[in-house]
């Protein structure tokens, strides 16, 4: 046959051929998706909200940075957590910060109390207040942890 002999497709036999390959392509794409997803829950999927890091023991930590005294600030809940930061480091050292700070090179919550950090983030302030309330009423460090990454911290609020 020669090319002018040949003949053109009809229109309908264009649209049953496209049709007939987006099928296919999608037969296909659904296929790995599939696979995909049964392999993935198959396995041990990563934590979608890791712990943030900490020290599991004091003498890790040691020597503890200083933290800003908290005499400067008026408002009373970051008043608050800075002084359980002066007052009890050996606990806050052994605590995740879950605003994930960790970015910005702290190894725990109470690197948060070195700088300004904490003053602008209720995550740093409350986990501070809830570790110290937490202590004073003779928690285990273990257990405030606990408390922490079960994210009771949320409920303190944020009073001024």
């Amino acid at each position: 046959m020669s090319r002018k002999n040949r003949l053109k497709p009809t229109l309908a036999e264009s649209k049953t051929a496209i049709g007939f390959g987006v099928g296919i392509l999608l037969f296909l794409v659904a296929t790995f998706y599939a696979g995909y997803r049964m392999q993935s829950t198959s396995s041990n999927p990563p934590a979608l909200d890791p712990v943030p890091v900490y020290f599991r023991r004091v003498a890790d930590a040691l020597p503890f940075p200083p933290t800003l005294d908290p005499i400067q600030f008026q408002i009373g809940n970051i008043h608050e957590a800075y002084s359980v930061a002066r007052e009890i480091p050996e606990v806050l050292v052994q605590q995740p910060c879950y605003c994930y700070c960790q970015r910005q090179g702290h190894r725990s919550l109470l690197d948060c109390f070195r700088d300004l950090h904490a003053t602008s983030c209720d995550i740093c302030i409350n986990e501070a207040r809830l570790a110290g309330r937490l202590h004073r009423q003779g928690k285990t460090d273990q257990k405030i942890r606990a408390a922490i990454i079960e994210k009771q911290w949320a409920n303190l609020g944020s009073p001024k």
